[in-house]
């Protein structure tokens, strides 16, 4: 994956997730959802790690969030999960 497309999706997911804002993802190669395709083409997974806060009877708190973001080569992102 080239840079100018990591930068887009970082930025996208950094406007849907902000706590997350400012982290940048540790990028893995993986391969296709479709083992037997001949034409199978990569995709990757970016993690994302931040901090959230929350608001409790004693104060506030911070919580780990963690996003994980499926694109394909191109930039398109298949699939997010997301810690609560």
């Amino acid at each position: 994956m080239d840079n100018k497309t990591l930068k887009s999706v970082v930025t996208q997911i950094h406007q849907r997730f902000p706590e997350v804002n400012g982290c940048q993802p540790k990028v893995r190669s993986r391969k296709s959802a479709q083992p037997k395709s001949t034409s199978a083409k990569p995709t990757y997974l970016l993690t994302f790690h931040g901090k959230g806060k929350a608001v409790t009877s004693n104060g506030k708190k911070t919580i780990p969030r963690y996003v994980r973001v499926v694109v394909n080569e191109k930039g398109k992102i298949l699939k997010i999960t997301t810690s609560r």
